[in-house]
């Protein structure tokens, strides 16, 4: 009785840490987007967030100095074991509005994550790619956001996957 009541005083007493360990991308979502608002509005405020975390991603590759290799820099498709590792180390993606969503952690200290292809199946059920652009620095974490993702049937959206994720080496 004891350690249940210890675990759940851990449990609480950890739960702001959690709240605080949220995505800079559902930080800002969390600030704009209302019950009331529409896909649109859902579509525009994932794009800025994406944009403004972009932006903090981008200054700290600056600080390091290395901002300019990783625009510069060929984007490659990681393989499917690099891939596994990635979709291993990021929490699942989400799709609400149509606008798919995936805050994800970058395992690799010498690659930035720039590009992301999604399949899907469209209302005739053939498959269908969607790409999305990114900025995940290398140890740490972004997000892909890809506006206008429909899913098809309802039923179908269990089967929408990561694919190819693309990444440049800088270091």
């Amino acid at each position: 009785m004891i350690a249940k009541r210890l675990i759940l005083a851990l449990a609480i007493a950890a739960a702001p840490d959690l709240a605080a360990a949220q995505s800079c991308l559902r930080d800002c979502l969390n600030g704009r987007i209302s019950a009331t608002a529409s896909d649109i509005e859902i579509k525009d405020a994932a794009l800025a967030c994406r944009r403004t975390c972009e932006d903090g991603a981008r200054a700290a590759l600056q600080r390091d100095g290395l901002l300019e290799k990783s625009a510069s820099c060929p984007a490659e498709q990681l393989s499917l074991e690099d891939l596994r590792k990635v979709r291993a180390a990021s929490p699942s993606f989400y799709v609400q509005s149509n606008v798919f969503i995936w805050d994800a952690r970058n395992p690799f200290a010498d690659r930035v994550l720039t590009k992301i292809e999604v399949s899907a199946q469209n209302l005739d059920l053939n498959d269908v790619g969607f790409t999305g652009a990114g900025l995940v620095p290398p140890s740490g974490e972004g997000a892909f956001v890809i506006p206008g993702f429909y899913e098809g049937y309802p039923a179908v959206r269990f089967g929408a996957r990561v694919q190819k994720i693309w990444a440049c080496r800088i270091r």
